[in-house]
C-alpha cells in the first residue's frame, strides 16, 4: 500500500469485501427472542465492529503424552522393605503410646543460657553481657 509521510493515504473502500479479511465478510447475526429492541443495537453493533470468524487453521495435534517408568514389579516397593529402625515404637513422635513424643519432631533450638554465652563470648561482647552470660550460668539457665 503506497503512503505518503506519516500515515499518509490508504487504498480501500469502507463496505468493500476483501479476500484476505475474512472476519469483515461475515454475515450479521442477532440470538432469537431477545427483548423489544435488542436485535437492532446487536445488528448495529456489528456493522460497527464486524465480528471476528471462527479460526479457519485446524488446531495442532496434541502432543503425545510421555511414557513413565513401568510400574515396579510387586514387593520391590521401599515401604515394603523391613523397617530400617527395629527398636524404634510405632507409636514414636505422637502424643500417646510408647516413643518419644512430639517434642522430638520439633527442631532443636539452643536455650537462653547457651545464646547469652555465644553472644558473650563475641568479640565485640560488652563487659554487661559477660555479666549477664555469667548470671545465667549461676542460675543454670
Amino acid at each position: 500500500m503506497p503512503r505518503k509521510g506519516r500515515g499518509g493515504e490508504r487504498q480501500g473502500t469502507q463496505g468493500k469485501s476483501y479476500s484476505n479479511r475474512t472476519d469483515l465478510n461475515m454475515p450479521i447475526s442477532t440470538v432469537p427472542n431477545q427483548e423489544y429492541g435488542m436485535a437492532t443495537a446487536q445488528r448495529e453493533a456489528q456493522r460497527a465492529v464486524p465480528m471476528a470468524s471462527s479460526p479457519s487453521v485446524a488446531p495442532q495435534a496434541a502432543r503425545p503424552i510421555p511414557s513413565r517408568a513401568p510400574a515396579p514389579a510387586p514387593g520391590s516397593l521401599p515401604y515394603i522393605a523391613p523397617t530400617q529402625r527395629p527398636n524404634e515404637p510405632v507409636t514414636a513422635g505422637l502424643p500417646f503410646g510408647p516413643g518419644s513424643g512430639p517434642e522430638a519432631m520439633s527442631p532443636m533450638y539452643p536455650s537462653l543460657g547457651q545464646t547469652i554465652q555465644s553472644a558473650a563470648n563475641s568479640p565485640f561482647a560488652s563487659s554487661l553481657s559477660i555479666e549477664l552470660a555469667n548470671t545465667a550460668r549461676s542460675l543454670g539457665l
